[in-house]
């Protein structure tokens, strides 16, 4: 899943969501809401909490659509 992130910020950002295997979903907005290692994935909220998350817990990683993105 590190890849298919990394592949996300390097080819061109698009709004994107993390799903998570027990149903959370963390909006990526902007390509400074996250930061990532081999190990660890961090996501800043809207009201700037950090959570980190363990890579092998991500199930999706989904494009917004582009309507989505003005809800958020």
């Amino acid at each position: 899943m590190i890849e298919r992130i990394r592949k996300r910020l390097s080819n061109g950002f698009q709004p994107f969501t993390i799903c998570l295997s027990d149903g959370q979903k963390f909006l990526v907005p902007q390509r400074d809401f996250i930061a990532f290692s081999a190990k660890v994935v961090a996501v800043i909220d809207r009201e700037d909490i950090s959570h980190t998350i363990n890579p092998l817990h991500i199930a999706q990683i989904a494009l917004l659509r582009k309507s989505s993105t003005q809800h958020h």
